[in-house]
């Protein structure tokens, strides 16, 4: 239909203009002052840079309305720490200031009254060097409480892997049961969690969930393509239109899903109908670039990143064990003593390493 051309040609344009942000030759820099969720996200967050402030309210919650994680989510979300970014997008979880750096959706935290210098600052350049716009944002950043995580989901974070490590949503349901079991902070998040999977599109829910899991091995312009084909699909499902009915046009808040239940979703059809389907569209995308990592990093180290340094994967890293001073002095000068990796590295390894026997050697824990 017309209605259908039209929608399409929305997200070929959507999603080339994303393709374009992460492989733009000069430095882009993105402000998420405020709300920045879907649409927002796509113009934002493939940026090689991505400001938050103490304003921002990050989140993708389209399996909320039927829909599912798009503008680039299947390329970005895997590549969080652990499963952080599957979490995200299967709850729509909300994520506010210094959460978005210590997550790695922003690569730098700078309060909002300073961003008019920021943006004056930043006119004031006039070489495309890369390392030349990082030092001239990080004058701006704000230093956290002393040696303090403002983490948000610092408490939960392995509850995090234990319970959306799984390839089934009927896994991670149950696993998030068996956490409300427990008591305590985890236990009060799984039940939230818990929750908020109950209120979305069951149908959503094990899309996404493919999606992301193939995401992981996707590049960046397979991600794209990939979340056109979902799209055209989608526009034509029952639950798309009725989750936009009841939240934006109902405003009831009560949508009746088909099927109503996550047990109820044929997972071998819907990997027929979304995966094995070819579409009738197709992308074409402004620039050539196409790659399996982001070609510029500069947010706080990985977990991924922290792991292969410790365990002796990174060349940098040596024959020899490494004592947790060695470690995070590693990061701290790599970054040019970036703000927050001091406190994010320790946080890392104070859960996923231990001390080798009568020895400072830390040893990795899988």
């Amino acid at each position: 239909s017309g209605n259908q051309r039209g929608a399409m040609q929305f997200f070929w344009d959507e999603y080339s203009v994303n393709h374009l942000i992460a492989s733009y030759e000069k430095p882009v820099v993105a402000l998420l002052d405020g709300y920045t969720m879907g649409g927002g996200v796509g113009l934002s967050v493939h940026a090689a840079f991505r400001v938050a402030t103490e304003s921002t309210v990050f989140a993708m919650p389209e399996t909320k309305i039927g829909f599912f994680p798009d503008v680039g989510a299947t390329f970005f979300l895997p590549r969080m720490d652990g499963q952080t970014g599957v979490y995200l997008g299967l709850t729509g979880q909300r994520l506010k200031g210094r959460d978005l750096v210590y997550a790695g959706v922003a690569t730098h935290f700078v309060p909002s009254e300073r961003l008019p210098m920021l943006e004056k600052r930043l006119q004031e350049i006039d070489v495309v060097d890369y390392d030349v716009v990082n030092r001239a944002i990080e004058e701006f950043v704000a230093q956290p409480e002393a040696g303090q995580m403002e983490y948000s989901l610092a408490g939960v974070r392995d509850a995090i892997d234990r319970c959306f490590r799984f390839n089934k949503v009927e896994s991670i349901v149950e696993a998030l049961r068996q956490e409300t079991e427990a008591e305590g902070v985890v236990a009060e998040w799984a039940a939230r969690t818990l929750e908020q999977l109950m209120g979305m599109s069951p149908s959503s829910l094990k899309l996404t969930l493919e999606q992301l899991r193939k995401g992981r091995t996707c590049s960046i312009q397979e991600s794209f393509a990939l979340e056109l084909r979902l799209a055209e699909r989608r526009l034509s499902s029952h639950d798309m239109h009725e989750g936009i009915q009841a939240l934006l046009v109902r405003k009831s808040n009560d949508p009746q899903w088909q099927p109503s239940t996550i047990d109820a979703v044929d997972m071998q059809k819907l990997h027929a109908e979304y995966f094995e389907t070819r579409g009738n569209y197709e992308m074409q995308f402004l620039d050539p670039a196409n790659f399996e990592e982001y070609p510029h990093s500069y947010g706080l180290p990985s977990e991924k990143e922290v792991g292969e340094f410790v365990r002796g994967e990174n060349p940098q890293a040596g024959d020899f064990g490494l004592t947790r001073n060695e470690v995070v002095a590693f990061f701290v000068k790599g970054s040019g003593h970036k703000i927050g990796v001091k406190e994010k590295v320790n946080w890392v390894l104070d859960r996923k390493t231990r001390l080798l026997p009568d020895s400072s050697v830390l040893q990795w824990i899988k």
